[in-house]
């Protein structure tokens, strides 16, 4: 499954862009970090990843459970 990152502005939510595609969302969010220049707090909501660091929000779908591929 190819996992992307998708990136939002805060402040609007609107999608600034997406980068990838990644093997995995742990792939994903370590792109994400590097990508930021920092290190990122994610937090996971359902079946999304997420991390603020403004101006950005951090946005990768979670992995489904092994087994769902």
């Amino acid at each position: 499954m190819d996992t992307y990152v998708t990136v939002l502005d805060l402040t609007s939510d609107a999608v600034l862009h997406r980068f990838g595609p990644f093997q995995n969302a742990a792939a994903a969010r370590v792109a994400a970090a590097a990508k930021a220049g920092r290190v990122l707090t994610w937090r996971k909501d359902g079946g999304l990843w997420r991390a603020d660091l403004a101006p950005h929000a951090y946005l990768v779908p979670a992995d489904p459970p092994a087994g769902q591929e």
